[in-house]
């Protein structure tokens, strides 16, 4: 049987299950779980699977019949249920911590743990930049009081070790390099982490307007109606835009300053049912 532990979308988890004990079992079928674990519908689990139906409160004790799963693996899925379906990122981020709470010495965990690290900071990429634009020799505080608002020297020192972990900088002779490895994480884990990356940068762009001069930020905005049409052009041109963007800071060879670079787009209202003149 699948190690629960090992997984962080239930789905996946009930898709390994299911293949393993077909292969042992040609008798074993969507039927079969439904009967023994008191399913209406024959084919609720292939649903599950493929993301067409959520399990329940309910629907939970019920399956675990079937995947006969112990008090700490059952309270475990429960958990990865709650964490897969949850609506709200505040809910994901409790049930992630939570999720996180079992089995901490597992090796593969612990480097999961450091790469969902990496996006939860904002400082990180600031400080991947700092470390290689000038040989800071080792002085922690010197590089907290760089980055803007500043970081404690502890902060600082911890942020350069986690990014020699994950391999994202080296130490040579001269000083740190960037190296360019992926980060690895899976995809419920590397959303999560980068929609809390997102909210920290916005976060962190507003704070920029007490901090610093109008001359050394650029902020607007615009309020547009657009069709799905519009937007869609809308977001090409966004990510041509970027890669210009990127092309610049590539070819920049003297930079002296790290930047966050934010573009949002969000709808502000409902959309409108042309033929009613109402929202949809």
């Amino acid at each position: 049987m699948p190690n629960i532990f090992n997984y962080m979308d239930y789905r996946e988890f009930l898709k390994d299950f299911y293949n393993e004990k077909k292969a042992v079992t040609s008798a074993f079928s969507y039927k079969y779980i439904a009967d023994n674990a008191g399913f209406k519908s024959k084919s609720f689990i292939k649903l599950v699977i493929d993301g067409r139906k959520n399990l329940t409160a309910d629907s939970i004790p019920l399956l675990n019949r079937v995947l006969k799963l112990k008090k700490k693996a059952f309270s475990y899925f429960n958990d990865l249920v709650a964490f897969n379906q949850a609506k709200s990122l505040k809910m994901r981020n409790h049930y992630f911590s939570r999720l996180f709470s079992y089995r901490k010495r597992n090796p593969g965990r612990l480097v999961l743990q450091h790469q969902y690290d990496f996006y939860a900071k904002w400082y990180h990429n600031t400080i991947r930049e700092l470390v290689t634009m000038y040989p800071f020799n080792e002085d922690y505080e010197a590089l907290g009081r760089m980055v803007m608002p500043p970081i404690s020297a502890a902060r600082a020192r911890e942020s350069v070790q986690l990014l020699l972990k994950l391999q994202l900088i080296k130490k040579v002779e001269s000083g740190y390099v960037q190296t360019s490895p992926l980060l690895t994480t899976g995809d419920e884990v590397k959303s999560i982490a980068v929609q809390n990356f997102h909210v920290r940068n916005m976060a962190l762009g507003a704070q920029s307007i007490d901090i610093c001069p109008a001359s050394q930020r650029d902020i607007s905005c615009m309020v547009l109606g657009l069709s799905a049409e519009g937007f869609e052009k809308v977001k090409a041109e966004t990510q041509a835009f970027r890669k210009k963007v990127l092309a610049i800071a590539l070819d920049d060879r003297k930079p002296d300053k790290v930047y966050h670079y934010n573009i949002q787009v969000f709808p502000t209202s409902q959309k409108i049912d042309g033929s009613r003149g109402r929202h949809a």
